[in-house]
């Protein structure tokens, strides 16, 4: 069972009021002649006045009864001001012990109190004759100052106690990386920095030993070489988050455990350093070139632009490369540090070898982005765009599930579509939870989600060509841009294939969006435990290899916060592309997510529990390694490639683990010959990476320079997720077809053959092919909404449009601007408002396939041979519809059905030309018909099944086994996590005796 360890004692250290050093001297002797006087004066007067304590002869039984005299009752006064003066004593004795000493707490005297209290402010006071006497106290030469805070009310709760005050949220200073026009700052930046690096330093409080615990004045003491310089390090961490979610307040409380700053010239064994930079320092000088291709048919000529970006170069300084991260002896600052990335026009399309275009390349320490200082202080320059873009989300703005969570809801609406199987899209039953997909939709990057999959693919591909090791990455950068991978500085790492470049003195390796890989690679994952953390402040989004820790992952601070982080990193493992065959296991969560993915992700109440599971699995792991002379898991995932036997095990636990867990679990975390990962709610003192988490989702690292805003899913967003992926399998599980209807308009042209003014082609990867001219920043949105308007058979009302491709509202003037560009490109005469102003297109101008595929399905049903109709229609088919979608569009898909329709109509048009030419025994019609099937719907078992009878029926076992290789291969990848249908499996054991299925890996 998890528990949670009892909390440390706090140290304490002697305050002292601000004052000069001769106020600090007359203070000091005040407090001496105080003690003074309480211990010589005290007995001085009793002795003077009353006596010794004791009587001056023994007491008989008649004193008892006898009156009571001013004498006696002044003598019982006096007696009991004796054992106040001795009580005082021994507390003023054991606290100048205690100081005499140099650090930690004094023992407590019995019935101290007060005056205990009393004596140590007292011998506190006494010490500052001796500060008095020296220097003045230096300046703290910090790094970073603290800037304004804003007061705000913070609630923490600490086990059963809950504690709300009015406290000060501080942050540091923001950073003075130039963006935009002359005279503007980026603001957000959470860790000062500018183009030459800055140092931070940060130690940890030192567990107590015995009795005596650690303070700020053993720290200055030990790393600044003055105990008086404790002030400078309060002022430095005052209203800090702590990881274990207080905050430093007074100066007299610090615990075990807690991330402190240093000034910036402390020095020292336990001194943890980190550089603060940016990668590389040249200036990047885009211009925009626009070329205009001419698309010639035989109607007429129509043109299609393209965006092409030559980019150069130009250097600008020599790049300051930064160093590493170290404990002090001797000062090596930290390289681990997620910089920053700002967009790069052209960077996502741009390939070489492209007509006119010229890409120089990205050499070490070349190309810089825009927006941050050049070498020299100087300003880079913004590339101006073309065209701004007529509304659409933001990435950032739509990130429902944090701060532009693309790369987790990408996982996520990838995992949806799977789990719907055949279907594609959305089914009568999702209709209650389509407000959730709308806002999955609109946070997803599908697209990036891709590129970094397949980049991190393609790399490992290469290496393992090359017969080179796979680098040992710590975080990755991803932007609009490129792909970034932070490398572990300790390691000793190889020259990068092609096309990625290593900068930052081979710290870092990175990709061009431009460069990446066109198509989908078929190779391991190298890094499978890759998740999003966050986006930094400079709108870079940030993961971080949970494997490469080697130990507990803690994310302390604010509980709440922190468990609804580590919630968005489990869910993001369990459906993301490049964590195939990972498993996760939730320990001791409020609520069950196994529903979000059965096959990789499972829910635990009891660590042991999960621990020995967790062991057990993994144990083959070992054994594969040490028979094929493996020296790591990681090793052997590239050389001999087995998702099922090297998926590694990532531990979710829900609250600090006790101290002999915790050593298990670092155990199994740094086994290389294991691929298991641990993640702690809570702080966890020996964890070599911990996370602070604010109320504000806001994830520090301060041993790795890493500052970001987190992502989070909260309970309530974990149901309804639950509630979607539940009903999309129960849609999955209905077969029944709905009724396709004849389209709403008579074409004037049929004939395929002859191109029409406008054409949308849905029935793939959407196209839009138009004879006007548009700027290249309007194609995406006008292609949007020529897409919805083709999809609405009787046109739709402009709010209702509206609402679709702007569902975070959008002014009426922009609106009808964006739709007025959208006219002007497709013709004036393509697309109108009728009387009722319902904007519709004008079907006898534009040609859209998916209602000519309507119609000629339901001409197919009209006459005896159907195979001439459906085939055409079938030509129309291009691909699977509505992939390759731009990040944070197209989320009226959700509440359309189109994508369902389209699957139904396809599938059951395929199907019924496989049957009509078999009853001809046309053998190859059937078979090309069933694969534009499978091609629209790759995860349809019926076209599977029917594409299996086919070749038992004109082939041979070797046909009918290459297919079933082919079909598991295909459900695995795009079909849900339960497996195939049990109708499927059967068919494959009847045709294939014995057949060996190959093991399901999500």
């Amino acid at each position: 069972m998890v528990r949670t360890n009892e909390p440390a004692r706090a140290a304490r250290l002697p305050q002292r009021g601000q004052g000069s050093p001769g106020a600090d001297r007359l203070k000091g002797f005040v407090a001496l002649l105080a003690i003074l006087a309480i211990v010589g004066g005290v007995p001085y007067v009793l002795l003077r006045f009353f006596g010794t304590p004791w009587p001056d002869k023994m007491p008989t039984k008649s004193m008892l009864f006898s009156e009571l005299s001013v004498e006696t009752v002044l003598g019982i006064i006096a007696f009991f001001i004796w054992v106040a003066w001795l009580h005082f004593v021994v507390c003023l004795i054991a606290e100048a012990v205690a100081e005499i000493r140099g650090h930690g707490l004094s023992p407590r005297v019995p019935l101290g109190g007060g005056s205990q209290v009393l004596a140590r402010r007292l011998i506190g006071t006494v010490v500052l004759i001796a500060a008095g006497a020296g220097v003045s106290l230096p300046v703290a030469s910090a790094v970073t100052t603290s800037g304004p805070a804003a007061p705000t009310s913070v609630s923490v709760r600490h086990g059963n106690e809950q504690s709300s005050t009015s406290q000060f949220r501080q942050t540091e200073a923001a950073s003075t990386v130039l963006s935009g026009s002359h005279g503007k700052t980026s603001v957000g930046v959470r860790t000062n920095h500018d183009h030459k690096g800055q140092v931070v330093k940060y130690t940890e409080v030192r567990p107590p030993q015995g009795r005596n615990y650690d303070c700020l004045w053993d720290i200055a003491e030990r790393y600044l070489g003055e105990g008086r310089r404790y002030k400078e390090i309060y002022d430095l961490n005052k209203n800090k988050l702590q990881p274990d979610g207080r905050r430093l307040t007074n100066p007299d409380l610090i615990l075990p455990g807690w991330q402190v700053r240093l000034p910036a010239d402390a020095k020292g064994p336990g001194v943890h350093t980190v550089r603060v930079s940016i990668g590389d320092h040249t200036t990047t000088k885009p211009t925009t070139k626009t070329t205009v291709s001419t698309k010639t048919t035989p109607a007429k000529p129509k043109t299609t632009v393209e965006n092409k970006t030559e980019t150069r170069t130009t250097p600008e300084s020599k790049p300051v490369g930064p160093g590493r991260y170290s404990e002090q002896g001797i000062e090596k600052p930290s390289s681990v540090v997620i910089g920053s990335a700002k967009n790069d026009p052209g960077a996502k399309n741009v390939k070489p070898g492209q007509p006119n275009v010229t890409v120089e390349p990205h050499a070490p320490g070349t190309g810089h982005e825009h927006g941050e200082p050049a070498g020299g202080g100087t300003q880079v320059p913004e590339a101006t765009p073309v065209a701004a873009d007529d509304g659409g989300i933001s990435l950032k703005d739509a990130g429902i599930f944090g701060f532009g969570a693309t790369l987790l809801a990408a996982g996520l609406a990838l995992a949806l579509k799977r789990r719907r199987g055949w279907a594609q899209g959305p089914g009568p039953k999702a209709a209650g939870h389509r407000q959730t997909e709308i806002g999955l939709r609109l946070a997803s990057d599908v697209p990036t989600a891709q590129f970094v999959d397949n980049s991190l693919r393609k790399l490992g591909a290469d290496m393992t060509q090359l017969q080179r090791p796979m680098p040992k990455v710590v975080a990755a950068l991803v932007t609009d841009r490129s792909l970034t991978l932070v490398l572990d500085p300790y390691g000793v790492h190889p020259e990068p294939p092609g096309p990625w470049q290593a900068i930052a003195e081979g710290t870092r390796w990175t990709l061009r969006r431009g460069y990446g890989p066109s198509g989908e690679v078929n190779a391991p994952a190298p890094y499978p435990t890759l998740v999003t953390v966050g986006q930094n402040a400079d709108g870079a989004t940030v993961l971080i290899d949970l494997d490469t820790a080697n130990g507990i992952v803690a994310f302390g601070g604010v509980n709440n916060a922190s468990r609804d982080v580590v919630g968005s990193l489990a869910v993001e493992l369990a459906t993301n592309l490049w964590s195939e065959g990972a498993h996760i296991s939730m320990v001791g969560f409020g609520d069950d997510l196994s529903s979000l993915a059965p096959t990789r992700l499972s829910y635990w109440i009891r660590l042991d529990d999960a621990m020995a599971e967790v062991a057990r699995r993994s144990e083959a792991q070992l054994q594969a390694c040490q028979r094929r002379n493996a020296g790591s898991v990681a090793e052997a995932r590239m050389t001999h490639p087995d998702a099922a036997l090297w998926g590694s095990e990532i531990i979710f636990v829900s609250s600090p683990p006790s101290p002999e867990e915790q050593d298990q679990l670092n155990r199994l975390a740094a086994d290389t010959k294991r691929s298991i990962s641990v993640v702690v709610v809570g702080d966890v003192l020996n964890s070599p990476w911990r996370f602070v988490v604010d109320e504000k989702n806001q994830a520090v690292c301060r041993l790795l320079g890493l500052e970001v805003d987190a992502h989070s899913v909260n309970p309530e967003q974990f149901a309804d997720l639950v509630a979607l992926f539940d009903a999309a399998e129960s849609d999955a599980r209905d077969k029944r077809r709905s009724e396709q209807d004849m389209p709403a308009y008579e074409f004037s042209a049929m004939d395929l053959s002859q191109p029409a003014p406008v054409e949308v082609d849905l029935l793939g990867p959407v196209e839009v092919d138009a004879r006007g001219v548009i700027d290249d920043g309007r194609i995406t949105l006008s292609t949007e909404i020529i897409a919805f308007l083709a999809s609405q058979d009787y046109g739709v009302h402009p709010n209702v449009l509206a609402g679709a491709i702007w569902p975070r509202g959008i002014s009426e003037e922009l609106r009808d601007a964006a739709l007025e560009h959208t006219r002007r490109w497709v013709g004036v005469d393509a697309m109108y408002a009728d009387e009722s102003g319902r904007w519709m297109l004008n079907r006898s101008v534009v040609r859209v396939d998916w209602d000519v595929f309507r119609t000629l399905a339901k001409q197919a049903t009209m006459v005896d041979d159907p195979r001439g109709p459906l085939s055409t229609a079938l030509s129309l088919v291009h691909g699977p519809a509505w992939s390759n979608l731009p990040g944070g569009r197209y989320s009226w898909l959700a509440a359309s059905g189109i994508e369902r329709r389209m699957a139904e109509a396809v599938v059951d048009a395929a199907l019924r030309l496989a049957e009509a030419a078999l009853s001809h025994n046309d053998g190859n019609t059937a078979r090309t018909a069933l694969q534009t099937g499978l091609s629209f719907s790759p995860a349809s078992e019926e076209l599977w099944r029917a594409t299996l009878r086919l070749a038992a029926h004109f082939g041979t076992t070797a046909d009918v086994t290459n297919v079933a290789g082919q079909m598991y291969a295909a459900l695995t990848k795009h079909g849900g996590p339960r497996g195939p249908e049990a109708e499927t499996d059967a068919l494959v054991d009847e045709l294939l005796p014995g057949y060996h299925r190959p093991a399901q890996v999500a």
